[in-house]
């Protein structure tokens, strides 16, 4: 058989139907294929999905509590950051001359011998220790430092803090978000801290009777300079994170005072097995070494083989261009199209035009005549209203199906009445 009847005998409307259990099966390959797939993607997202962790400030979470941010825009101001969960590390680290060691989280996990450590460590080149929002936790690292006690239960601070102290740094960041947890010197009169951006707005009043008193130097910035190592308590957390970082002056603060020194530690500790905090065993922790050089092994095999069922044998059936269709054939599609669209004005649009050509033949008019000029030509010969004949061929819309046959009977009614 020639390939243009091959064509002919394909594409005629007697031929078969295929079944639907053929089409299955001759598409078994794909869907196979298609399945193999979606499990070689799951497979790759458990495996790569627990590089991240979720841990709120931790320097590897793109999440809103996160400090992927921070720590990626240190570096990319040539800010030389490490990162560890080890302490080991942390300490050799921190023992490098001008280094800052942050601990952005976790600092209950710490033990009295861990922080010693890590200050000796600091102490060897008078590196920098930077603690962000420690809470009560910060009498374990210095003695002149504490949680404010003395604020009103009834205080509301204002949204945003201003400086209210002569820390360059500070002044140059302005104004920064508040947060919950306000800091104080111990002693009142303690040389060497300087406090910036303390409470402030309504019902922010100081009490007597308690630790701290009335007057000391408080605020959510603290620095000391004078204790065994220098540090710093960055007091709100969301100035580091993700999601708040780029509010008011909060980047300007926080990378102002981490880019200080050449080097730059983030330690994040963690909670070993008898602390407070376990983290639940992740599903690909189940899954064995070998599953993922298996996967990468199928994934070449599996277009392999698409490639060799897939393809298919013999030359293509060609047929002779251009090919002629009927006019008639053409109105009926058209029609089927506008039918299963429901564009019932493009139709009507269709039969208006087509309506007009023949009534300005009728009336011998120009070939190039203007619809207005058919009209007012239609009006003189039939004397039917302009305006109704303005509403039937151009202004009048089809919302229904009733509509539109009723406007076709009467543009056919119109047409009848042309000599």
């Amino acid at each position: 058989m020639s390939a243009q009847l091959d064509v002919a005998a394909r594409g005629t409307r007697s031929s078969a139907r295929i079944p639907l259990r053929a089409r299955l099966r001759s598409a078994s390959v794909w869907i196979v294929a298609a399945f193999v797939i979606l499990i070689t993607v799951i497979a790759l997202v458990l495996l790569t999905g627990d590089d991240e962790s979720e841990e709120p400030l931790h320097y590897d979470s793109t999440a809103r509590t996160g400090t992927k941010a921070l720590v990626e825009t240190l570096r990319d101001h040539d800010v030389d950051v490490t990162t560890t969960e080890d302490q080991e590390q942390a300490r050799t680290a921190a023992a490098r001359p001008d280094t800052t060691l942050l601990i952005p989280a976790n600092s209950a996990a710490l033990s009295h011998g861990d922080i010693a450590g890590l200050q000796y460590a600091l102490r060897t080149h008078g590196n920098r220790l930077v603690l962000v929002d420690p809470g009560a936790t910060v009498t374990e690292f210095t003695d002149r430092i504490t949680v404010n006690d003395n604020l009103s239960p009834l205080a509301d601070p204002d949204a945003t803090s201003l400086p209210a102290c002569d820390s360059p740094i500070a002044r140059s960041a302005g104004a920064v978000t508040t947060g919950d947890v306000e800091y104080a010197e111990t002693r009142k009169g303690t040389n060497g801290i300087t406090a910036c951006y303390p409470f402030a707005g309504p019902g922010v009043d100081e009490t007597d009777g308690a630790e701290v008193s009335p007057g000391s130097a408080r605020g959510q910035l603290l620095t000391d300079s004078r204790g065994s190592v220098p540090l710093t308590v960055l007091g709100n957390r969301d100035w580091v994170t993700n999601e708040h970082i780029d509010e008011e002056g909060n980047a300007s603060l926080v990378l102002s005072q981490l880019s200080e020194t050449q080097n730059l530690v983030v330690y994040h500790p963690t909670f070993d097995d008898s602390g407070q905090q376990q983290s639940p065993p992740s599903p690909i922790d189940f899954v064995p070494g070998w599953f993922l050089a298996g996967v990468l092994w199928l994934i070449p095999c599996v277009l392999v083989l698409l490639l060799v069922i897939g393809r298919r044998f013999g030359p293509l059936a060609l047929e002779r261009l251009p090919v002629v269709v009927p006019a008639v054939e053409t109105v009926h599609g058209r029609a089927a199209l506008s039918s299963r669209s429901h564009d019932r004005d493009g139709a009507l649009h269709t039969l208006r035009t087509s309506a007009l050509l023949r009534i300005a033949k009728r009336l011998s008019l120009r070939p190039d005549a203007r619809t207005p000029d058919i009209i007012a030509r239609i009006a003189t010969t039939t004397g039917v209203d302009p305006g109704h004949l303005h509403h039937v061929f151009v202004s009048a819309s089809a919302r229904t199906d009733a509509e539109l046959t009723e406007l076709v009977h009467q543009l056919t009614q119109i047409e009848s009445e042309i000599p």
